[in-house]
């Protein structure tokens, strides 16, 4: 695979206008909206950048990245169900079991999930970075037999753990969003939807889950069953903006990841999809113009999300503005320009992705066999010398 032109897409001010975003209403106001939708568009726009890198590297035949976790289309049809009977389980566990034990367990376990996902995204950047020696990069040789896990993977978990004390202790808004950001940034990079058809199916499907469990759920659960469990759901799936400095719980928003990953997910597809343009030399394939497009559309549906929230002072199911937005964008993009067949069949080969584990998987064997083969061989020779 060609290396397109416009690759790679530039992450640095990227990390810098997000990390300020989530820093700054620690010391002044910032409008909610710009919070929300500047948080979110950064969140998918980094995510997809190296998600196509893992992409170009693994057409390029490098063996050290490590391969995506596919979401087949057998997943794609149960997930709204699978998401719908999560959602009602944990709506009925809160009002029917006791409230403390819920949320402890809820917490610990997706704090922890949390915590070392965001340790590990640190370490991933600073390694990536080239500028750290490579014995704090490379895997600590006393560990080895059990992890591979390197000085720099110990003291990125270290430096997080404050910030997971301080969530479970506080409950404040800023390491939550610490600890969320990095949890949908490293989703949207790992996993992946691998044809166009399988994406939009999933689109749809949440589409309609969104608005029933936002819209309908009251009159068969007579409560709101998605709101009620966002709220009571102390945990980091969620991002939280502060309306003003000092804002308490009651003076806050929040946005849940799923309205970043799922949405995420398809980016980062119609960001590989650009670079298998520029491979087949296809018209205005020197810029990424399909990724740029859907991204400028997500932006807008969820500022449109916001504006429904303040005019009708209600929930919004963001899915319902986010999900028309970011297909019909590229649907009518691929239609102007000729692509629409093309966008519509595209497929990456996931039987790569299967084969690359099943390598990397059959070679860790062989290191195992031939390790044991020359301590057997050791053995036999020390006992002839006797």
């Amino acid at each position: 695979m060609s290396t397109p032109q416009w690759y790679p897409l530039v992450e640095t001010p990227a990390y810098v206008m997000l990390a300020t975003l989530i820093l700054l209403p620690t010391v002044v106001t910032v409008p909610i909206y710009v919070q929300m939708i500047g948080v979110s568009t950064l969140v998918i726009f980094l995510g997809s950048a190296r998600a196509v890198d893992k992409f170009i590297s693994q057409k390029a035949g490098d063996k050290s990245v490590e391969p995506r976790e596919v979401i087949k289309r057998a997943s794609v049809f149960r997930f709204p169900i699978v998401a719908s009977c999560t959602l009602v389980g944990l709506f009925l566990a809160f009002k029917y079991l006791p409230k403390k034990i819920v949320s402890f367990c809820l917490t610990f376990g997706s704090l922890s999930l949390a915590t070392f996902n965001a340790a590990f995204m640190c370490s991933a950047l600073i390694t990536e970075s080239k500028t750290t020696p490579k014995k704090f990069t490379d895997p600590v040789p006393k560990l080895k037999n059990w992890a591979e896990i390197s000085l720099v993977d110990i003291l990125c978990v270290l430096g997080i753990i404050p910030f997971a004390a301080w969530y479970w202790y506080k409950k404040h808004w800023l390491p939550n969003n610490v600890l969320s950001t990095s949890l949908a940034l490293t989703s949207v990079e790992a996993m992946a939807l691998v044809d166009f058809q399988s994406a939009a199916i999933l689109l749809c499907g949440l589409f309609f889950y969104d608005i029933f469990w936002v819209f309908g759920s009251t009159k068969v659960f007579g409560d709101n069953v998605m709101v009620s469990v966002a709220k009571q759901f102390d945990g980091p799936i969620k991002l939280v903006f502060p309306r003003f400095l000092r804002a308490g719980p009651s003076d806050q928003s929040m946005l849940g990841l799923g309205d970043i990953v799922i949405p995420g997910f398809f980016i980062a597809l119609i960001l590989r999809y650009d670079a298998e343009r520029f491979t087949k030399g296809l018209k205005y394939s020197e810029k990424p113009i399909f990724f740029y497009t859907v991204l400028v559309f997500y932006f807008l549906g969820l500022a449109s999300t916001y504006l429904a929230l303040l005019l009708f002072h209600a929930a919004q199911p963001a899915l319902l503005y986010l999900v028309p937005a970011c297909l019909l964008s590229v649907l009518v993009l691929a239609a102007v320009l000729g692509e629409l067949k093309d966008l519509l069949m595209y497929a990456e080969s996931e039987e790569e992705e299967v084969s690359e584990k099943k390598k990397q998987e059959g070679s860790e064997e062989k290191k195992e066999d031939n390790e044991g083969n020359n301590s057997a061989e050791d053995a036999n020779e020390s006992k002839k010398t006797k």
